[in-house]
């Protein structure tokens, strides 16, 4: 069993969203030097802890020059989170996000192995599922609807035979849906906020139900994951609970001070192919670690919601990739 507390470990995407949170518990909980590589197209700098050392890097270049970033800064574990993980956008760049979620995976999986990194934590999403009805096991067929959902699947079967044909020692973890302060895409939950700030009215697509983590829990657990998983093995990773977004914009409305909303379908939102349930199973995952959420949906809720009040109203969906030839040493 591995133990990544006081070791140097690299998160690739760690100026994003659920990245910054999971560098942020490496540094204060777990004691350690933690590299962050990140492009900064959605990532931002000011996500990215002040002990943390920050360096440009996109996946999708050279992975000689991956392995010698790992190798001059000592890395022993790797968690990739960078990832093109916007869906309404897979479905005009399909090329682009197959690159990124799949082709870039391979890359760094080859990189890790050449720079004798111990263990690394491929994140996954449970997109791959497509649409499945109760809780979903890490058995149960996939049927991906969106590129995205086919890239991720891909890099899944990436890290499970590169353990097999050439023991690059990698798990995968099929992320579901996350909440918490940092986001950096318009996601339902920041539309929702976004919408409520002027009023007790809110558009949405259809009322599909989702299964909500914290996001500060989900990193908790997955540190705790790289550390006991087995090679090669996929695993789910979830809050185990749902809810449909039409009533997560009711609970929405409740913390923001609405009695009711009102709320409008637009089919203008709708996907091409909806998936109308993903609530994950986590039996798998918890025969392997001890960590379980602790954070309840209301409250991630009212952590996000207070997040956007406090920066001014407003989430910061823009880009820092004008920065990529600097380099930080915070």
């Amino acid at each position: 069993m591995e133990n990544v507390t006081g070791k140097r470990v690299c998160v690739i995407g760690g100026a994003g969203f659920i990245g910054s949170h999971l560098v942020n518990y490496l540094i204060e909980e777990r004691g350690c030097k933690v590299l962050v590589l990140d492009n900064l197209i959605t990532g931002l700098r000011k996500h990215v802890h002040p002990k943390a050392r920050l360096k440009w890097f996109d996946i999708r270049d050279n992975e000689d020059e991956l392995v010698r970033i790992l190798t001059k800064f000592q890395i022993e574990y790797v968690f990739n989170y960078a990832a093109e993980p916007y869906i309404p956008e897979c479905f005009e760049r399909p090329m682009h996000f197959f690159e990124i979620n799949a082709v870039a995976v391979l890359k760094v999986l080859n990189a890790c192995q050449k720079a004798g990194i111990k263990k690394i934590l491929q994140v996954s999403s449970a997109e791959i599922y497509g649409d499945m009805k109760g809780k979903i096991k890490e058995t149960d067929m996939v049927v991906a609807h969106s590129t995205y959902g086919v890239s991720k699947l891909a890099a899944d079967g990436l890290v499970q035979v590169r353990w097999r044909e050439g023991n690059v020692p990698a798990i995968a973890m099929r992320q579901f849906n996350c909440v918490g302060e940092r986001e950096t895409h318009a996601y339902v939950i920041p539309e929702i906020i976004t919408q409520l700030t002027n009023g007790p009215l809110v558009y949405l697509g259809n009322n599909s139900f989702r299964d909500f983590q914290y996001a500060g829990d989900a990193v908790c657990m997955a540190v705790e994951l790289l550390e006991k998983g087995e090679c090669g093995e996929v695993y789910n990773m979830g809050s185990e609970d749902g809810i449909q977004i039409y009533d997560l914009a009711r609970l929405i409305g409740k913390i923001m001070g609405y009695e009711k909303i009102e709320i409008i379908p637009d089919e203008k939102r709708v996907r091409p192919w909806e998936i109308w349930h993903l609530q994950s199973d986590n039996t798998k995952l918890y025969s392997v670690i001890e960590t379980r959420p602790k954070v309840s949906l209301e409250e991630a809720l009212k952590r996000t919601v207070d997040y956007f009040f406090k920066n001014e109203k407003r989430w910061d969906f823009f880009s820092d990739k004008d920065i990529k030839n600097e380099s930080w040493n915070f």
